[in-house]
């Protein structure tokens, strides 16, 4: 009988061990509230729900115009329909983001463009961004709806694609690639004419995250 009862004991008391044991390694295997797990360490740009990322930019550029080119300035043809060179302009931005950068981050921005010679022009662009990072590289796209509010105010369509290298968390150098297809006033030939114009801008990208 007291061998029957030692041996109980024994297995009881290897039993608690195990259990304790087995505690051990799950408390050892989770993190600690408030601590990043080495997963999280492996991944910078992993972000909590409510992440936000304010972001600011600020371009210069220049365009080819395909129709329609009489009041530009420079013509690349033999005659005034060939292909033409838009005025050089400078175009500024904000954005707001949301979500995760490592996937995909996207919000709402709003642009607004001038011209630097020629005949005075200004360009608001409401639009809508998505934009991936990986380490020190980026890249977006947007489209939106381009409404020319002078000389002669109309509306339009624009798409646009673009990289960024970021120089430090918050400060990338930026190139996009634009395209634009705005509507004019009617004429004798076609009463809708579209005249689309295709550019390029270099500037910067500036990032601010607000962490939840």
């Amino acid at each position: 009988m007291r061998r029957n009862t030692a041996a109980i004991a024994t297995a009881v008391a290897l039993s608690a061990l195990s259990v304790k044991a087995h505690a051990q390694d799950i408390a050892e295997a989770t993190p600690e509230q408030g601590q990043r797990s080495p997963d999280e360490d492996r991944q910078p740009f992993a972000r909590k729900t409510g992440w936000m990322d304010a972001v600011a930019t600020a371009f210069v550029g220049d365009g080819l115009r395909f129709n329609n080119p009489y009041r530009l300035a420079t013509v690349l043809g033999s005659q005034a329909q060939s292909l033409s060179r838009t005025a050089a302009y400078a175009d500024f931005g904000a954005a707001l983001l949301f979500a995760n950068p490592a996937f995909v981050a996207h919000g709402p921005t709003l642009r607004i463009s001038v011209s630097l010679s020629g005949v005075p022009q200004s360009v608001l662009t409401p639009a809508y961004l998505a934009l991936h990072r990986s380490g020190r590289w980026g890249a977006y796209a947007r489209a939106g709806v381009p409404f020319v509010l002078t000389p002669e105010p109309t509306w339009g369509l624009e798409g646009g694609i673009g990289g960024i290298w970021f120089a430090r968390a918050g400060l990338g150098l930026a190139t996009e690639l634009v395209g634009d297809l705005f509507y004019g006033a009617g004429t004798r030939e076609v009463a809708t004419p579209a005249y689309p114009v295709l550019s390029a801008q270099a500037g910067l990208f500036l990032s601010w995250e607000a962490m939840p």
